[in-house]
């Protein structure tokens, strides 16, 4: 645990971790703090991927760090509610993971011979809901609801699926994306559970590429990056590569840019909704500061407050998320090798002279 000045912005950042193995927080469409943000959660790997680590836990006072999981692990996952989290276990099971004391019980069984294609996510009534790949190659969304053994598919696809998210406080709705590794035709989508309908969520128009996408803690807003794809012009200034912060209400009927900056790419809403943040990246050949950048929503100032290395790959990305008080970002910090280490910035300190 170490704590320094940042050469750029002159803000304290903390980090945690260092090494050989890739210490990266867990993705920011999941909650990373406890119910009393006293501890966050982090994935460890090795790069090689010659062994893996496991999902940790870390007091952020102390750099205290304890193992929750194993390597036998995947789609670890926060509930927003409750002290709690959802992994599935030897491929197929759902397990639930009681943060007050680590203890794990069974909820239930995900489709035989398939796997997860993201983190498992959770509404307010249990439900959990996840993107899948069946043994049969057809991807999936599939629920497990509270009492039930076995998991339900509710939507088919040839499409790769990804990034599915419930609603934190509606389970009929499903966010879900095609995922093509790229900019897609149209990658955001929504499915009404009880109705076994999909619909567009952002419905995409030429040259723009929508891409990370992520719930607001109460379910009422999503936030989404448009970028500007290679070779097209963006606005009236011929910028290139700006990353637009959109933010859509519930039933993508209506979206506003809140935030327009060089290099944005995965966004993230405080849970008061009041602030955003986002990491700034080199991406589609254009080199700049990497680091994790704050936006008050009310005024659409943005600010730099903390600055990495360049990351050596996607699991690398800072990733920034807000802790549940809003009072502090966590993000991952690639090291001299590119290799994510976590490290956390005290927002108190940038409020102050906000």
């Amino acid at each position: 645990m170490i704590s320094c000045k940042d050469p750029v912005t002159g803000y304290t950042v903390t980090r945690y971790t260092e090494g050989g193995m890739r210490n990266a927080k867990l993705y920011f469409t999941t909650e990373n703090f406890s119910l009393d943000d006293r501890y966050f959660y982090f994935n460890s790997t090795d790069p090689e991927q010659k062994q893996k680590g496991g999902t940790y836990r870390c007091e952020w006072k102390t750099g205290k760090i304890t193992q929750v999981v194993g390597a036998d692990c995947r789609g670890f996952a926060l509930d927003r509610q409750k002290n709690a989290a959802y992994v599935c276990k030897n491929d197929t099971e759902v397990w639930k993971v009681n943060l007050d004391d680590d203890s794990i019980e069974k909820l239930g069984n995900l489709p035989k011979g398939g796997n997860v294609t993201g983190h498992l996510t959770s509404a307010d009534s249990g439900r959990v809901a996840c993107s899948y790949h069946l043994g049969n190659k057809i991807y999936a969304l599939v629920i497990l609801d509270p009492g039930k053994d076995e998991a339900e598919i509710v939507h088919r696809s040839d499409y790769p699926l990804g990034h599915a998210q419930i609603c934190p406080t509606d389970e009929n709705l499903i966010f879900y994306i095609h995922e093509t590794g790229g900019d897609a035709f149209q990658r955001t989508w929504m499915c009404d559970v009880k109705e076994r309908y999909t619909r567009p969520y952002y419905v995409e128009h030429p040259n723009e590429w929508i891409t990370h996408e992520v719930w607001s803690a109460d379910g009422q807003e999503m936030a989404l990056m448009k970028l500007t794809p290679p070779g097209f012009v963006d606005g009236e200034k011929g910028e290139v590569h700006k990353g637009n912060i959109i933010i859509g209400d519930k039933d993508g009927r209506h979206f506003d840019v809140e935030a327009s900056e060089d290099q944005l790419l995965h966004p993230c809403i405080s849970r008061d909704r009041k602030w955003l943040c986002a990491d700034r990246i080199s991406y589609l050949g254009t080199k700049i500061q990497e680091g994790v950048v704050l936006i008050e929503r009310s005024s659409g100032k943005a600010k730099l407050i903390a600055t990495t290395g360049s990351c050596k790959t996607g699991a690398d990305h800072q990733h920034p998320s807000f802790n549940r008080a809003g009072d502090m970002i966590l993000f991952s910090c690639p090291d001299e090798n590119g290799i994510a280490q976590v490290c956390t910035i005290d927002l108190k300190q940038v409020f102050k002279d906000w």
